[in-house]
């Protein structure tokens, strides 16, 4: 059981650092790439569909990328900051929860009998 606890934290650990390398590259990119996505909003397929379905959906799509273009740029420098806190802290609560699940077996596991004299 312990050993699959320590498995699971493994892929949990790459799966994280995967997470925030992919965030760190998305921080450091220029961010006014994200302005060439308005266009691309109008020739989505299926608008006509999705805007009878949810209606102002292209209002809140230019408003969102307007915000993450406007986050990406707060951001700037700090990046590397930000990524390196968020991926060390969640590192921490990956790696102290498997301690804890690991305390528990041991903790529940039934003891062992002592032999006969």
């Amino acid at each position: 059981m312990i050993a699959a606890i320590w498995i699971a934290v493994a892929l949990g650990l790459a799966l994280w650092s995967a997470l925030g390398w992919g965030l760190y590259r998305l921080l450091v990119m220029d961010h006014r790439w994200l302005g060439d996505l308005k266009p691309l909003l109008d020739q989505m397929p299926y608008g006509e569909l999705i805007d009878r379905w949810v209606p102002g959906w292209r209002v809140l799509a230019d408003w969102a990328v307007e915000a993450v273009q406007f986050g990406l740029g707060a951001l700037g420098g700090a990046a590397p900051l930000v990524v390196w806190a968020v991926w060390g802290l969640g590192t921490l609560l990956l790696v102290g929860g498997g301690a804890l699940l690991s305390l528990v077996v041991l903790l529940l596991r039934a003891p062992a009998q002592a032999p006969a004299r």
